[in-house]
């Protein structure tokens, strides 16, 4: 299982859920097994099943999130 971790920035202007409230936003998608959001500094690390399209639907949850995904 492939592990990745997402550095994410919140948009000033954006009023976005809590940091923490990622893990439960990301663990909902099937092929993630494991998610850890530290506020401090604005990482979510993820274990997942899968490849390229698995990591995009992180990527697109996390965005829906209204959160900018910076590397």
């Amino acid at each position: 299982m492939p592990d990745i971790h997402f550095y994410l920035t919140k948009p000033p202007e954006k009023d976005v859920s809590a940091f923490e409230g990622l893990e439960d936003v990301v663990k909902k998608l099937e092929h993630v097994s494991e998610a850890k959001a530290d506020p401090t500094t604005s990482v979510v690390a993820v274990t997942f099943e899968g490849g390229r399209a698995e990591k995009q639907e992180i990527e697109r949850v996390i965005k829906e999130a209204g959160y900018v995904v910076s590397r």
